[in-house]
């Protein structure tokens, strides 16, 4: 990774609901190291280091990653773990497990060797709360008023699809205050892969700029004005690209994400990074887009 500043990332990876929770809630995200992570989580389960690029793990087996902004704040618990895994557990992970685990490598070659898996409980966890995100919105008010069901209905991810296996990491590094995140899903529904492109196309096209209140469960109120573009990511792997912006009405620190999704025959993929407006750069760009394309090359797209 080249032209980042060092800088220390705040107490814990954190990246769930990265296409819309975070947006829609506004909660911040942070980064970094997981030594003082709330659930424990060891920075690096795929035991990925400077030495050993390639790690000494693979997705292990039963402890699938998730993928998409979390408006409770909490990192994702992990029961991944960094020690090496023997031939026979590499064989039994499944598809989604080895092509977040080939995404994590090559994550890990730009520098993000900070990495945190999610668990079973966490994804399930995920699903629900997206769930009940769909089924009340009055917390949230939009400026047009019309651009609230655009804006809304880009709060999806992958692992929202029920019973899709789902595997997902974050993963940071010293010299980046923002967070990574790789998912992947089987395909249990293509009509929702080609909806969520669909409603990021409109997003977009109707709504590229709008304001945005959040009222949190004890009243208090967040005024955000927001934007919304298409990332230019161009690569053979990006099928659905949007980088949006989130900025304090009145002014503070902005905080911007890019998320690119692709597709094979039978899974879907989603690269994330939010921080700060570097993300949305040339550089990150490409390091989302060869993320995706390794995780892409490992399912046989």
């Amino acid at each position: 990774m080249t032209g980042l500043t060092p800088r220390r990332p705040p107490r814990s990876l954190l990246a769930f609901g990265l296409a819309g929770a975070l947006l829609l809630t506004g909660c911040s995200a942070d980064s970094g190291n997981s030594e003082d992570n709330d659930g424990g989580v060891p920075a690096n389960p795929h035991g990925i280091t400077s030495a050993a690029p390639s790690g000494t793990a693979p997705a292990v087996p039963g402890a699938p990653s998730s993928g998409a902004p979390d408006a409770s704040g909490e990192g994702p618990a992990s029961g991944a773990s960094s020690g090496g895994a023997s031939p026979g557990e590499a064989a039994e992970a499944r598809a989604d497990q080895q092509a977040v685990g080939a995404a994590a490598e090559r994550a890990a070659s730009f520098g993000f060797v900070n990495q945190v898996s999610a668990t079973d409980t966490a994804i399930a966890d995920t699903r629900q709360e997206a769930q009940l995100r769909r089924t009340n919105t009055s917390g949230t008010t939009v400026e047009p008023a019309g651009c609230k069901a655009p804006l809304t209905a880009v709060d999806w991810s992958p692992i929202q699809m029920a019973g899709a296996d789902a595997s997902r990491i974050d993963f940071g590094s010293e010299s980046f205050a923002g967070t990574g995140t790789v998912e992947v899903a089987s395909q249990e529904d293509a009509a929702l892969v080609r909806e969520h492109r669909e409603n990021v196309e409109r997003l977009v096209a109707d709504c590229p700029e709008l304001s945005m209140t959040v009222t949190d469960q004890d009243q208090q109120a967040a005024t955000f004005d927001v934007t919304a573009r298409s990332s230019e990511a161009a690569g053979q792997a990006v099928d659905s690209g949007l980088v949006w912006t989130r900025t304090p009405a009145g002014g503070g620190a902005e905080t911007t994400a890019q998320v690119l999704i692709g597709q094979t025959a039978e899974h879907v993929v989603m690269v994330s990074f939010i921080g700060g407006s570097e993300v949305a750069g040339e550089e990150f760009t490409t390091m989302a887009e060869q993320i995706l394309a390794a995780a892409e090359a490992s399912l046989g797209r």
